[in-house]
């Protein structure tokens, strides 16, 4: 006799999916919350794919940037769509963040791009339009074995809508 399947875990499992996402708003300098607003760029949820390893951009030994492609749920676009209005900051953290704290620490690292100027750094796949980025962290210098990256988009009165961490492995 064949197996009967119900729909019953089917359908929970593609009910958690659909609850399941990247994006965060927070209030204050750094805290994390759940949810999604309307905001002036349209920005829902942001996507921050990273590479496993930090990279060797200069040929002397040892890390000193990171690659990273950014997606971004704009309004109600079931794909990623290019972002036209505000900015995307890119936070780098030594090591990798506590889940236990609800504010962030300082980064060791930031960068901060417009939508103007993200443009230049634009590219479509086939999950929708990204940004694909090569950052360099410039002077600062890895104390522990791994960072973590953060993109978060500023949505006013002190809050942000973040990305999931991406952690990246690297030599201290």
């Amino acid at each position: 006799m064949a197996p009967r399947w119900s729909l019953l875990p089917v359908l929970a499992a593609l009910a958690a999916l659909g609850i399941a996402g990247c994006a965060t708003t927070g209030t204050g300098a750094g805290t994390l919350g759940l949810g999604k607003t309307p905001r002036a760029s349209g920005i829902q949820e942001l996507h921050l794919l990273t590479m496993p390893v930090a990279l060797n951009l200069d040929g002397t030994p040892g890390p000193d940037g990171v690659a990273v492609k950014l997606f971004a749920n704009v309004g109600s676009a079931a794909k990623p769509a290019p972002i036209r209005s505000g900015e995307i900051e890119i936070l780098l953290f030594d090591g990798l963040l506590s889940g236990g704290s609800a504010a962030l620490p300082q980064p060791s690292h930031a960068w901060r791009f417009t939508a103007a100027e993200l443009r230049g750094f634009e590219t479509q796949a086939m999950v929708g339009t990204g940004y694909q980025l090569t950052l360099r962290w410039g002077a600062f210098r890895p104390k522990n074995d791994r960072v973590t990256l953060i993109a978060r988009h500023p949505v006013g009165e002190g809050r942000y809508l973040y990305s999931t961490p991406g952690v990246i492995a690297c030599a201290p």
